[in-house]
């Protein structure tokens, strides 16, 4: 996905309530949520889509980064605390343990996202250079954008204004993408269901059918079918 959708995912979980458990949660968990994308840094070396959502996006990436991000967000810390003791009250406490937990979490959402378009992951990296496809989502969804940002303002707006249950938006907004995307992979499957049928009953012969999403238009889809002489 985007990484407009990437730092909604990563404020909304902030205004859940994630954000009370230590001082820089918030920016945690923004900058989690897209911290797999470091590996942007190799379009300048020529290298792009063999590199990218693979070694910063596999199995080893979700172990490692987490510490890599605790660890960064700890020595901003321990630099602002250096400097200034006002920077440092209004960060709040920091809690290396909870640090760690919310990067995990955040890091986690960006391959799970990035999976559910048809550009692809390659979950098994560095072991497995294999690409698994979700086809459900496109790349950017303005309905994620809209669910999502909504909450986040809204459940801001609360704070600010003192309300109770500030968090309350930001939830629903998370509960309404979620159902969002599972309803996508429900009409993923029924339209490719739908191709198949249509192609098998014109007398095509399919070795490999991709459905894939168009953009902000749930109900029409792209169908993409080999029969081994053509596409």
């Amino acid at each position: 996905m985007d990484n407009i959708c990437h730092t909604l995912v990563g404020a909304a979980l902030a205004q859940t309530g994630l954000k009370r458990r230590t001082g820089l949660a918030t920016a945690t968990l923004m900058i989690g949520a897209n911290f797999p994308d470091i590996d942007v840094l190799a379009i300048p070396f020529g290298r792009a889509t063999e590199f990218r959502r693979g070694w910063t996006h596999g199995v080893l990436a979700l172990v490692v980064l987490p510490f890599v991000l605790t660890a960064i967000m700890l020595a901003w810390h321990r630099y602002h605390r250096s400097i200034g003791q006002s920077v440092n009250r209004s960060i709040g406490s920091v809690v290396p343990r909870q640090l760690l937990l919310l990067s995990a979490i955040s890091i986690l959402t960006h391959p799970t996202l990035d999976w559910m378009n048809s550009y692809g992951m390659r979950w098994l990296m560095p072991f497995s250079g294999r690409w698994f496809y979700g086809d459900s989502l496109f790349i950017i969804d303005p309905w994620l954008w809209l669910a999502l940002g909504l909450g986040v303002w809204l459940s801001r707006r609360r704070e600010r204004r003192h309300e109770p249950h500030e968090w309350r938006p930001a939830r629903v907004a998370l509960a309404a993408a979620g159902a969002y995307i599972v309803t996508m992979f429900g009409v993923h499957a029924a339209a490719e269901t739908v191709a198949r049928r249509e192609l098998t009953d014109s007398g095509v012969a399919i070795r490999r059918l991709v459905v894939t999403p168009m953009p902000a238009d749930p109900v029409h889809w792209s169908v993409y079918a080999d029969d081994g002489a053509r596409y």
